[in-house]
C-alpha cells in the first residue's frame, strides 16, 4: 500500500461520514488525468458471500439469479467479473462461478481496476466490506465507481430481532456506503425511502449527495441456478399436499418471520377440526431455539405441519406448484420474494398487511393485521374457503424475470446508452 492510500484510509476511519466523503471524492477527481483504458471496462459483481459458503436461501437466490442474467448477456464493452473478498484477503476474482467450490486451493488474482470500472456490490457482506478500506480508496483513486445493493435496513431499524455481531458489522458496513458509495441500488421503493430517511438522519446525506435508486426483483427461479434434487418420499408427500389445502411458508426461521403466531394460528384449526396442512420451508435461523422445539416436537410433525429444512430449488418450485396458496407472516421485509414467487406460480397469498407488500402486489393479495393467533386464524378460515375472493382480484399481481430484473439493474448503473442498448437486444 502506497503512503498516500494508507494516509487516505487511516483519515477516512476518523473523520465524521461527510467529510470522509468528500475526501474520497476528491481523490477520485484525479481519475481525468488517468492513462486510457486497455481492455474493455469490467463490471465487478461482489459474490463473497456464495462464493464461500452458499446458503440457498433468499439474498443466494437473487444474487445466483442476477449474475447469471449479467453473465450471459453483459452491456456492450463491458465484462462481467464476479469477486469475492475475505476477512484477510483483498477483492480477487472468483475463478469460476459456476464451479465455485472448485476455488478454494487455486491461486488468486487480485482485481486491478482502471478509470470506468465499476464495482456492484451485489452480496450482502456487512462482516466483510468495512475491512476493505484501503482497496476502496486505491479503487476511487483508480476511477472506479461503487454502487451498491440494499435489501433492507432491519439489522439498524430492529436490533433485537438479530444477534449483536450483525447489528454491529451492518452499522459499519452503512458507514462504508455512505463514505464510498455513488449510488445505493435499493430492491424496493420502500427500502429506498427508509435509507433516504436514515442517510439523513444519522450522517446528514441527501439523495443528491448520494442517489438512491431501486428496482424489482424477479420471480422464475428456474433462471436463478437453481439447486436440484428431490428428498425421499418427496413424491408421496407432494401428492398428500395437493390432495388437502396446504399452505405455504418460504423463508428462513428468524423472529421476524412471524413463524411462531402462524402456527399458534394452524393449531386452532387443526383444534376445530379444520383438514388444512402448513408447509414451513426454511433453514433454522437465530433466537429460535423454542420454535424449534415447537416444530420438531409437535405432534401432528410429518402428518399435518411439515418443516422442510434443507431442500432444493426444485423442491421448492414443485412445493409451491401443488400448495393451495402462500402465507406471509413476515412484521417487515425489504421486499418478499415469496410474493412474486407465488404470483409466478398462480398462487394466491395471505400476507401481514405492510407497505412494501403494498408497494409490491397492491390490492392483488388479501391482508391481515394482528400479532394473535386468534386474530390470524379468523383469517385463515375465511381465506381458506376462497382464496381467491376479496379485494383487487380483477389484477394480477406482476410477477417479473431475472432478466427484466437484471436490466433494471443495469440502469441504475448509468451505463451508456448504447450499452445498455446492446445488452437489451441481445435478448431479441
Amino acid at each position: 500500500m502506497n503512503v498516500f492510500i494508507a494516509k487516505q484510509t487511516s483519515l477516512i476511519k476518523l473523520l465524521p461520514v461527510t467529510a470522509a466523503r468528500r475526501l474520497v471524492q476528491q481523490g477520485e477527481a484525479r481519475k481525468s488525468a488517468l492513462s486510457l483504458r486497455s481492455r474493455r471496462k469490467q463490471i465487478l459483481v461482489d459474490v463473497s458471500v456464495i462464493v464461500q459458503n452458499d446458503a440457498r436461501t433468499g439474498i443466494q437466490r437473487v444474487v445466483r439469479a442476477l449474475l447469471m442474467q449479467l453473465l450471459s448477456a453483459p452491456p456492450f464493452g463491458y465484462r462481467i467479473c464476479p469477486v469475492f473478498c475475505t476477512r484477510n484477503q483483498d477483492y480477487c476474482y472468483a475463478p469460476d462461478f459456476l464451479q465455485l467450490d472448485a476455488n478454494t486451493g487455486l491461486a488468486l488474482e487480485r482485481v486491478t481496476v482502471e478509470q470506468g470500472d465499476i464495482f456492484l456490490g451485489l452480496d450482502l457482506v456487512a462482516h466483510l466490506m468495512p475491512r476493505q478500506h484501503a482497496q476502496l480508496v486505491a479503487w476511487k483513486n483508480s476511477g472506479l465507481t461503487i454502487h451498491v445493493v440494499i435489501y433492507d435496513l432491519l439489522p439498524l431499524k430492529y436490533p433485537n430481532w438479530f444477534n449483536p455481531k450483525t447489528s454491529r458489522n451492518f452499522r459499519r458496513w452503512m458507514r462504508t456506503v455512505a463514505v464510498f458509495a455513488d449510488s445505493a441500488i435499493c430492491i424496493s421503493n420502500a427500502v429506498g425511502a427508509e435509507l433516504t430517511e436514515w442517510l439523513a438522519i444519522r450522517y446528514g446525506i441527501s439523495k443528491e449527495m448520494l442517489p438512491i435508486k431501486s428496482f424489482l426483483l424477479g420471480a422464475d427461479i428456474e433462471a436463478s441456478l437453481p439447486s436440484r434434487g428431490l428428498p425421499d418420499g418427496s413424491t408421496h408427500l407432494l401428492e398428500r399436499l395437493k390432495d388437502k389445502p396446504s399452505v405455504l411458508m418460504v423463508g428462513t426461521l428468524e423472529p421476524r418471520k412471524g413463524h411462531s403466531q402462524a402456527l399458534a394460528a394452524f393449531e386452532q384449526l387443526w383444534q376445530r377440526g379444520q383438514d388444512v396442512n402448513l408447509v414451513i420451508v426454511g433453514k433454522p435461523g437465530w433466537k429460535i431455539e423454542s420454535l424449534q422445539q415447537r416444530l420438531l416436537n409437535h405432534p401432528l410433525n410429518s402428518t399435518r405441519l411439515h418443516w422442510l429444512q434443507n431442500i432444493s430449488d426444485e423442491m421448492l418450485k414443485r412445493l409451491y406448484e401443488v400448495c393451495l396458496g402462500v402465507l406471509i407472516a413476515s412484521e417487515a421485509e425489504g421486499f418478499g420474494l415469496p410474493v412474486i414467487e407465488a404470483a409466478y406460480y398462480a398462487k394466491p397469498v395471505l400476507a401481514r398487511d405492510l407497505p412494501v407488500f403494498r408497494e409490491i402486489a397492491g390490492e392483488t393479495i388479501t391482508y391481515f393485521s394482528g400479532s394473535t393467533a386468534e386474530s390470524l386464524s379468523s383469517v385463515l378460515v375465511k381465506w381458506l374457503e376462497n382464496p381467491l375472493s376479496g379485494q383487487g382480484r380483477s389484477a394480477a399481481i406482476s410477477a417479473p424475470s431475472w432478466k427484466s430484473a437484471a436490466r433494471e439493474l443495469l440502469a441504475c448503473l448509468e451505463l451508456p446508452p448504447d450499452s445498455v442498448l446492446h445488452s437489451d437486444m441481445s435478448e431479441l
